[in-house]
């Protein structure tokens, strides 16, 4: 890890412990979800799953359940393999 961060700060032309320092505040950003960057995105992100779920129910309402099952069961998978 020491020699990748190594790596992309010469890559960068910063020192590593700016390299650190900038990294360590956009993970906290995202974490906390406080950047405006990462809201923007959340936003978008759920606005489209929104307008996705209401299509699929008023042209597909036979779909729907069997949709949620199988995103239920991804997100599942993807957690556990986490």
């Amino acid at each position: 890890m020491a020699d990748a961060a190594q790596t992309a700060a010469t890559a960068k032309q910063v020192s590593r412990s700016n390299l650190l320092r900038i990294a360590l505040e956009h993970f906290l950003g995202t974490v906390s979800g406080s950047s405006e960057q990462e809201r923007r995105r959340q936003f978008s992100a759920e606005y489209l799953f929104l307008v996705a779920d209401l299509i699929v129910q008023r042209q597909y309402p036979d779909a729907h359940d069997a949709l949620i099952t199988e995103a239920e069961a991804r997100m599942e998978a993807v957690c556990a393999a986490s």
